[in-house]
Order: C-alpha cells, then sequence, then structure tokens
C-alpha cells in the first residue's frame, strides 16, 4: 500500500503538472502526447484511489499498529507522547520516542495527509465528471461543483500536488533522523519488511495491548 501510493504520487505530480502546464514542444511529432499523458493520469488515478480504499480497509482491519485507534490521538497518553517525539525533532531532546509502530507525531500527520488525499480524489473525480459524465459519478460528486467552482477546485486539486511533495520531502528527512537515532532498521524496513525491536519493548506493547483489550471487554 506504501509503494502503490508512492509511485503513484508521483506518475500524478509528473503528468498533473504537465497537463497544467505543457512545457513538452512536440506536437508535430507526438499530436496525441496530452492524450497520453492524461490517459496515464487518469489510469494512475484510479490505482491510487484503490491503495486509498485498501489503506481505509486497513484501518479497520488491519492489526494493533495500523488500526485507526493507534493513529487518532483520542488519549491524553498520545497527546504527550506527540509531545515528546516534537522535542525530538527540534533537537530538545537527545533521544527519539521509542515505539513497535508508528510514533503518535508520525500517526496523527498520516491521518492529517490522507484526509487531504481524500480531497485530492473527490476533486480529482469531480473534474473526471466534469469531462466525461457518467449517472454514478454524477450521483457522488456531481453536485460539488454547485458549491465550489470548477476552476477553484481544479486549483486545490494542484496545489494539494505541492503538499503531497513538501510532505513526503519531510517524511523522508525525519525517517533517516529516527533511523540514525535509534538504529533499529526503521527506514531498511520499507525495503525488508523487519524492524528490530528489543524482546521487552514488544512484550511491553503486547501487556499494553492485551490491558486494553480486557478492559473493552469489561465495560462491554
Amino acid at each position: 500500500v506504501h509503494w502503490g501510493i508512492v509511485i503513484s504520487i508521483g506518475v500524478l505530480s509528473a503528468t498533473g503538472y504537465y497537463i497544467h502546464n505543457p512545457f513538452i514542444v512536440g506536437q508535430l511529432q507526438y499530436p496525441f502526447m496530452m492524450g497520453w499523458i492524461r490517459f496515464v493520469h487518469m489510469a494512475f488515478g484510479m490505482a491510487f484511489m484503490a491503495f486509498f480504499l485498501l489503506r481505509l480497509y486497513l484501518f479497520f482491519a488491519g492489526d494493533r499498529w495500523t488500526r485507526w485507534r493507534a493513529m487518532v490521538p483520542i488519549k491524553g497518553s498520545q497527546w504527550k507522547e506527540m509531545m515528546e517525539v516534537m522535542k525530538f525533532y527540534f533537537f530538545i531532546r537527545p533521544t527519539p520516542v521509542s515505539k513497535v509502530g508508528h510514533n503518535a507525531a508520525a500517526a496523527a500527520s498520516y491521518i492529517g495527509i490522507y484526509s487531504l488525499v481524500f480531497v485530492e480524489i473527490v476533486t480529482g473525480l469531480v473534474m473526471y465528471n466534469w469531462l466525461r459524465h457518467t449517472a454514478f459519478l454524477g450521483f457522488l460528486v456531481g453536485w460539488i461543483p454547485g458549491f465550489i467552482n470548477i476552476q477553484n477546485l481544479r486549483l486545490i486539486h494542484f496545489f494539494l500536488m505541492f503538499v503531497f511533495i513538501a510532505f513526503g520531502i519531510l517524511h523522508v528527512h525525519l525517517c533517516l533522523v529516527v533511523s540514525a537515532a535509534e538504529k533499529r532498521g526503521l527506514l531498511d524496513s520499507i525495503f525488508t519488511g523487519y524492524k528490530i525491536i528489543p524482546v521487552e519493548e514488544l512484550d511491553e506493547d503486547d501487556r499494553i495491548a492485551i490491558e486494553a483489550t480486557q478492559g473493552k471487554r469489561v465495560r462491554h
């Protein structure tokens, strides 16, 4: 899912910028250049939407590190942890906050970026429906231009591309910083699928998860 989203954003950004500003002059040699670029953009847009829907599914059906409860800061301890993480990011705290899954600050930022991804998908579907109207898409998003002008929707769609690029740069930078400080293979794990976690820390994470599950059962 992660790599699918990353690759999709890369292709969509390149093709989307070309659609906004056709900087390649080759219409005589390639008279259907814009048509092919638009086709690639739409195809990867559909793939992007599929990966996003799969990630939404994992918010409810994934393991305890990928579910929404681990991402949305609904507990006081998550907010406290977020402050400690920010101290490390701003070089106030010398060591990172060790977590088996995502730390609270990273998790909250993912919720924010996925919310913007949802906006990007909706605005993209509105523009697609504007050109190639279908009854289904018209029912889903056809009413939106009645509230927001189609040009403003296009501007929002284009502007969010730069937000995703900036987030990607910051995301990789912070992963490098945390990975170098922790020495647990954080950045390597996106390629290998494995992180190095001390046994006692994993046991503690298991204990907290079991207590939380038992607490829910008692309340019910």
